[in-house]
């Protein structure tokens, strides 16, 4: 990582220690009960979700929550065979 993703970084924990930061759980957590555990493994992926979608427009959110163990992987279709 470079000096401009620490500054990315303690800009967002800055933000959250003053306030600005919202307490509400993101869209995409609706279905996560509110343990602690859970409450902090959420708002962590969270700040990693901004971190990178800020350097990496690419980046895929549901891969990235799927390795997080927060979401689950969406069941594969299996295709008929018409004959």
């Amino acid at each position: 990582m470079t000096k401009k993703h620490f500054q990315a970084m303690a800009e967002i924990v800055k933000s959250i220690l003053e306030g600005k930061w919202t307490s509400e759980a993101p869209s995409w957590a609706v279905d996560i009960d509110g343990t602690t555990a859970v409450t902090r493994a959420v708002q962590t992926a969270e700040v990693f979700i901004i971190l990178a979608e800020r350097f990496n427009p690419r980046f895929d959110r549901d891969r990235f929550l799927q390795a997080c163990g927060l979401i689950t992987k969406p069941a594969k279709v299996r295709k008929s065979r018409t004959s």
